[in-house]
């Protein structure tokens, strides 16, 4: 077998073994890629690939193979139709009960009690153990009308003395009542700290959103003054028991008074 000889092959051209010799071979052109019969080359530039357009081979930009990218809420998509998306995803999204997020390391700014309305999501309080509550206290004195609002902290402790018989006035906030926050069926429990000097007062009147009602005592007797030198908790259960606008008939309020010295 002869050497085979790789000296200047061209295209058009054929090998004869016996003498080791490239020949051209009459009757064939040199054609170039667009002398196929079913490739046309127009205005080619780097970096095109052929194209096949169903008729004809032709020279087109590279666009990969995307061609139905859409974006959804919080991203953002540029160049969607290739050949080289970009991503962009906002990590600012804000949980809605629109949607189905999983949340972590958040927290949980002035939730809703269940059962009320609002713009923000409502938060259903789930059963904890030893769960942590949160309290206001207060380097003031228990005269007049004090506010309670259940919307910042169901606790309220007063720690300067006393220096009357004062009102209770349980309510969500300065702007929303606790009536339109709870339905029936419905509790909610706040305690009051009331601290007392020599002279010994108490909350003698109790109101649900400025509303004086009669509470439920425990022992069924209520308390006719506070105890002297010492701090008197109050624990009130509001409960909701109907839905009628009404709050002497909407609502039952359970109270004790213990002394703590």
């Amino acid at each position: 077998m002869p050497t085979f000889n790789t000296d200047t092959p061209k295209p058009g051209y054929v090998y004869d073994s016996s003498d080791d010799t490239w020949y051209p071979l009459a009757g064939i052109a040199i054609q170039s890629l667009d002398g196929l019969s079913d490739v046309v080359i127009s205005t080619a530039a780097s970096g095109q690939v052929l194209l096949y357009n169903g008729t004809n081979w032709v020279n087109t930009t590279e666009t990969g193979d995307i061609s139905a990218l859409t974006s959804g809420t919080g991203i953002t998509l540029t160049n969607a139709t290739g050949p080289i998306p970009t991503i962009a995803v906002d990590d600012t999204l804000v949980a809605t009960t629109s949607n189905t997020m999983t949340l972590s390391n958040k927290t949980l700014t002035t939730p809703l009690i269940s059962g009320g309305t609002s713009n923000t999501t409502t938060v259903v309080y789930p059963i904890l153990n030893s769960p942590e509550e949160r309290m206001n206290i207060s380097a003031s004195t228990s005269t007049g009308t004090i506010n309670v609002d259940l919307a910042t902290a169901g606790i309220l402790y007063y720690t300067n003395n006393s220096a009357a018989n004062h009102t209770l006035n349980f309510r969500f906030s300065s702007t929303t009542s606790l009536l339109s926050v709870l339905t029936s069926g419905d509790s909610i429990t706040a305690a009051w700290m009331n601290t007392n000097g020599a002279t010994a007062y108490y909350a003698n009147v109790i109101q649900v959103d400025g509303t004086t009602i009669t509470p439920k005592w425990q022992g069924d007797t209520a308390p006719s003054s506070g105890n002297a030198s010492s701090v008197d908790i109050y624990t009130f259960t509001i409960a909701r028991v109907s839905s009628t606008s009404t709050i002497a008939s909407a609502v039952t309020v359970f109270g004790s008074q213990t002394k703590f010295a």
